[in-house]
Order: C-alpha cells, then sequence, then structure tokens
C-alpha cells in the first residue's frame, strides 16, 4: 500500500499545479453597457420628465418646483424598474417577473399623463401624448438594453 503524496495530486489534476477559478465567479460579471439601450432610456426617461412636469405646471396649476419633484420622482422610477430586467437577462436567468414590472412601469406612467392631463378643466393635448409615448418608450429601450447585455460574452 503506498500514500500519495501532494505532487501526485496536482499531477493528476487536469490544469497541471494551477489552481482554476470556480465557476461561480462568472456568474457574478453582469453589466450593462450597451450604450444604444443606456442613452435611450435615460433619454425617454428625461423627455417623459419634462412632459410630465409640463403636464402638472400649466394644466393643473401645479407649483413649478413640486411639478419638477414629482416628475423626476416618477422618471427615476420608471428608469430604475429597467434595471432588474437587464441584470437578470446579462446573467442569462430572466424571468417574465422581471419584464412585466418593467412594462408594468411604463404603463403607469402612461397612465398617470393621460390622468393628470384629463383631471379637472384640462384638455388632452400634444404634450400628454407625446409624454405618454414617452412613458411606453422607458421600456422599449430597456428591452434594447437588455439584448446587449445578454450578448456579451463573460469574461
Amino acid at each position: 500500500m503506498t500514500a500519495s503524496s501532494s505532487g501526485d495530486a496536482r499531477s493528476a489534476s487536469p490544469t497541471k499545479g494551477a489552481h482554476p477559478i470556480p465557476s461561480w465567479q462568472y456568474d457574478e460579471i453582469d453589466s450593462l453597457n450597451n450604450p444604444v439601450g443606456v442613452v435611450g432610456t435615460l433619454l425617454a426617461a428625461f423627455v417623459f420628465a419634462c412632459l410630465f412636469m409640463y403636464t402638472l405646471a400649466h394644466y393643473q396649476s401645479w407649483h413649478a418646483m413640486a411639478a419638477f419633484m414629482v416628475a423626476v420622482l416618477l422618471a427615476l422610477l420608471g428608469t430604475l424598474a429597467v434595471v432588474p430586467y437587464s441584470l437578470t437577462k446579462s446573467a442569462g436567468r430572466a424571468g417574465a417577473g422581471q419584464r412585466v414590472f418593467m412594462w408594468g412601469g411604463g404603463v403607469v406612467l402612461a397612465a398617470l399623463q393621460l390622468s393628470a392631463a384629463l383631471l379637472g378643466d384640462a384638455t388632452f393635448s400634444m404634450a400628454a401624448l407625446i409624454g405618454m409615448v414617452a412613458a411606453l418608450v422607458i421600456p422599449s429601450f430597456g428591452e434594447v438594453l437588455a439584448i446587449g447585455a445578454a450578448a456579451e460574452e463573460s469574461y
């Protein structure tokens, strides 16, 4: 009966003594480096914020600072709704829940824009229509962002 030495264990491994990197470390590399998706999402959120602020301040007679804060908060929430789906898509484990959350956020923003335009004595305007479209463009560019993030190779 012979005892094996530590040198025998290293020579039997396929890496010849090098310590391989565990595979779980590759799953932790998630990035959102798709410039079209990032810029498009941020630009759509900016357009939505501007038009929602205009609708609140002009048609609903809100104070300008309050309208600005509400519009920026809603645009930020709409933008952040894109992140979970894009990150899980880049990791290859995206489900329907993140996509429904992202598109649901866009629909809620569009409904808020519509309700802000039609409540009270206000009338439906082109700014409201463009704001509703911009609210739905946010998750559209979120899809572009997720596709680009999923196409990146792991390092």
